[in-house]
């Protein structure tokens, strides 16, 4: 699959975050020569699959539109470059580019390829099981279905501009109802009503305002960055990242995969939660125990939970006593084992999270011996890195 590296690649942020500064206390300087570490695999947001749904029938989500013409009709299967006033079929197969003005609903069928480029639909769109939709600077008045469709690319456009709060899917006031494991993607565009999409595999809706709720899921893998909505309904997904939107109503955090957010702007109450977790394997390469007593993330002390265990499955010294998985500090490694150390993370406060394609990561022994490296999103680890030493003056080292 197109990872969201990638389609994150235009776009361009810096971190703003204050520089890492240890404050590790014991500096025993035979100790610390003979301690060594090193990274040996780490995860940021790897894939998950997202808990399926049902996708709905075509046509069963507004009557009015349904999934075929209940009277006369227009076959495209090549271009409407002038005003039509009925009904527009796209065949099985078949392919239309639409420049001008339709004046009824628009139905695409099986392997069908619809391109709409400057035009206007002043009725419904109802896409079945077809190949490729691209919606670009158009209009669509009423009720927009696509059901199974494997590409959708809608840009610049503008959906129920009737603004016919009548319609009702799971929810009244529905303007567009898109599922299926296929690629879709909406930007820089405007909706009158609610916006439901489900079941999808890759979902990108960017820089978009909805007047409605927008709702992602069951999507394999989200991006919901630099909308405005009126409120946000995110469940079931595997990986979902939503930054820099800006949400009127309320915002539901339901059951993720791996949901990764900062910098939205939410007037109205909060359900749920969403965090991320970052998961990196320390392996004691050295002679003596390894005591991490100190963790950094982008540079700043681990705000997130933290639970690690020996990959040995040994017990570990977990504060005063032992446990098979420990959620404290310090984090002990003994000599010829591995921590596995599992953190949650959200983005730091006050920096732009974009782009999520690396975060980093520091940990710090109580020898004042590091090691740090980047998590690459769905990618994992960049390097294997060996443990070294921060600056200091020595003699003396205690």
């Amino acid at each position: 699959m197109v990872l969201i590296v990638i389609l994150m690649s235009t776009i361009i942020y810096v971190w703003v975050v204050p520089a890492f500064t240890s404050q590790a206390s014991q500096d025993n300087a035979g100790a610390a020569y003979s301690e060594k570490f090193t990274t040996v695999r780490a995860q940021f947001a790897t894939y998950v699959v997202s808990i399926p749904e049902t996708v709905a029938a075509c046509g069963s989500q507004d009557w009015s539109v349904g999934c075929a013409p209940g009277g006369s009709y227009f076959t495209c299967n090549g271009s409407i470059t002038s005003p039509i006033s009925q009904d527009v079929i796209v065949p099985a197969n078949g392919a239309c580019l639409i420049t001008s003005t339709v004046n009824g609903n628009v139905y695409v069928y099986t392997g069908a390829n619809l391109t709409v480029i400057g035009g206007t639909i002043n009725g419904g769109l109802e896409v079945d099981q077809a190949l490729v939709v691209t919606l670009k600077n158009s209009n669509v008045y009423g009720f927009t279905g696509l059901y199974n469709v494997q590409t959708v690319n809608i840009s610049g456009s503008r959906l129920n501009t009737s603004g016919n709060l009548g319609i009702c899917t799971d929810a009244c006031g529905a303007a567009m109802y898109a599922g299926g494991r296929g690629f879709f993607s909406m930007t820089n565009s405007n909706v009158t009503g609610q916006v439901e999409n489900e079941v999808g595999h890759e979902t990108i809706v960017n820089n978009n305002r909805v007047t409605g709720r927008l709702e992602i899921e069951s999507a394999d893998l989200g991006q919901i960055i630099n909308n405005v909505v009126g409120s946000l309904d995110l469940d079931q997904n595997g990986t979902i990242v939503i930054a820099g939107n800006s949400v009127s109503g309320t915002a539901k955090y339901g059951t993720n995969g791996w949901c990764g957010t900062g910098n939205n702007k939410i007037s109205g109450s909060t359900t749920g939660s969403c965090i991320g977790n970052v998961e990196v394997d320390v392996a004691n390469t050295g002679s003596t125990p390894v005591k991490f007593v100190q963790v950094y993330m982008t540079n700043i002390p681990l705000a997130g939970g933290l639970s690690w265990q020996l990959a040995s499955g040994k017990p570990t010294q977990c504060g005063s006593g032992q446990s098979a998985t420990c959620t404290l500090l310090p984090i002990i490694i003994p000599v010829g084992d591995m921590a596995q150390i599992t953190m949650g993370w959200t983005a730091p406060s006050g920096s732009f999270p974009l782009p999520w394609n690396y975060i980093y990561f520091i940990f710090v022994s109580s020898h004042q011996n590091y090691v740090d490296g980047y998590l690459y999103f769905q990618k994992g680890l960049g390097m294997p890195l060996q443990s070294r030493l921060e600056q200091r003056t020595c003699p003396p080292c205690y």
